[in-house]
């Protein structure tokens, strides 16, 4: 509903219908409402986690649902980004050796040694400077500032802290779930005690997280001023509402817990965007989703989704879309691609080895045409900071 309509966008749009309809068919099968549903963010798209994929989800969006359970295949992991305030201009070459006694030396929180995750290619610390054209000044009231992409993966498997967070890294978790069989392939959800351990330590883990983000700027930069340090892929409210590739926050969040950073290609600045609540009645009827809203009965759902972009998103130039999808059987469907001028048509199972490129502006215009929020700082790149 809110993405941009490109071919990112439309690829989500192909899969996420499956892993809804399995979603439905398990509430059905618990006696609860078949009301599941995904609110597309400006940045939707595909996830490169080919589990995910193949189990029917999509990047960049908001799943939730009623009933008293939690789909594993949903794969939240509680990966954030934090932006910082500096005093003064670090050095590339300051930084960088500071990160180098990290791959070399490691760090540890609360006994846990952190593993280094900013050679992944879309994790990475920038470093900006206000943008003469900045509309706003920024909280911190700073020149300059970082952006950090990172979680770890320390806990994505089994560890002396949990079961671990990913059902596909962790036998104890999928014998922890109750596997359902639906027309559409498999679905692993916790019900009951299980849910409640799971949760629990899914919420340390989360509150881990953004110290572990704190502690890494720390060594990086020394002193810093934190500006915002937030969830874009987990359950910030609860675990029949996932995050998956965006923010969100309840309707009460004041100051800068309604300020987030929107990072787009490294040719574009950066943005601090401060959040609106989402979507105003004015909104749908003006973008013409009020019949389709209601016939369903989700407004009152949708208006309480309040949702933004994190990044860009993956878009495909070669493709124009998903001409069709083919189902083979449970779990197993192949998207045929529409090409564009000059290229080939293709048949894949996952996107993951398609070549891509990240959106532009394009997403946060979508996002202010759907007032979800508005970019109040622009912040424009120095270097980026990644490891090898």
């Amino acid at each position: 509903m809110g993405g941009v309509g490109d071919s990112g966008m439309a690829l989500c749009a192909a899969n996420v219908p499956y892993g809804i309809a399995k979603i439905h068919d398990v509430q059905r099968q618990l006696g609860q409402p078949e009301d599941a549903t995904f609110v597309a963010s400006p940045d939707a798209t595909i996830t490169r986690n080919d589990n995910r994929w193949s189990q029917g989800f999509g990047y960049g969006g908001m799943y939730e649902w009623t009933g008293d359970f939690h789909v594993l295949d949903i794969k939240a992991n509680a990966c954030g980004m934090m932006v910082g305030a500096l005093p003064d201009y670090p050095e590339l070459a300051d930084v960088r050796e500071r990160l180098h006694t990290f791959e070399s030396e490691g760090l540890t929180l609360d006994g846990v040694h952190l593993d280094n995750d900013l050679h992944e290619s879309n994790h990475f610390v920038d470093v900006f400077e206000l943008s003469p054209d900045s509309p706003e000044l920024p909280p911190g009231d700073a020149r300059f500032y970082f952006i950090m992409h990172s979680s770890g993966h320390e806990h994505r498997g089994p560890t002396p802290r949990g079961v671990g967070l990913y059902w596909d890294q962790s036998e104890a978790l999928v014998e922890m779930a109750r596997t359902f069989d639906t027309p559409w392939g498999q679905l692993r959800v916790l019900t009951g005690d299980a849910l409640a351990d799971w949760y629990e330590f899914y919420s340390r883990i989360q509150a881990f997280n953004h110290r572990r983000r704190e502690h890494l700027a720390a060594h990086l930069f020394g002193d810093y001023t934190p500006i915002v340090n937030a969830t874009h892929q987990g359950l910030v409210r609860g675990y029949t509402r996932a995050n998956i590739g965006c923010y969100t926050f309840l309707d009460d969040a004041q100051g800068m817990a309604r300020i987030f950073p929107l990072t787009l290609s490294a040719e574009l600045p950066a943005f601090l965007v401060r959040a609106n609540s989402s979507f105003t009645d004015a909104v749908i009827d003006r973008m013409g989703w009020g019949d389709r809203v209601d016939r369903h009965g989700l407004r009152e759902r949708l208006r309480g989704t309040n949702l933004l972009p994190h990044g860009g998103g993956y878009t495909y130039a070669q493709l124009a879309g998903v001409a069709r999808v083919v189902e083979e059987g449970p779990d197993q469907r192949l998207f045929e691609l529409a090409p564009t001028a000059g290229h080939e048509a293709q048949t894949i199972r996952t996107p993951r080895g398609l070549p891509y490129a990240y959106r532009g502006l394009e997403v946060k215009d979508r996002m202010e045409e759907l007032e979800l929020g508005r970019a109040v700082v622009a912040l424009d790149l120095k270097y980026v900071l990644k490891s090898e």
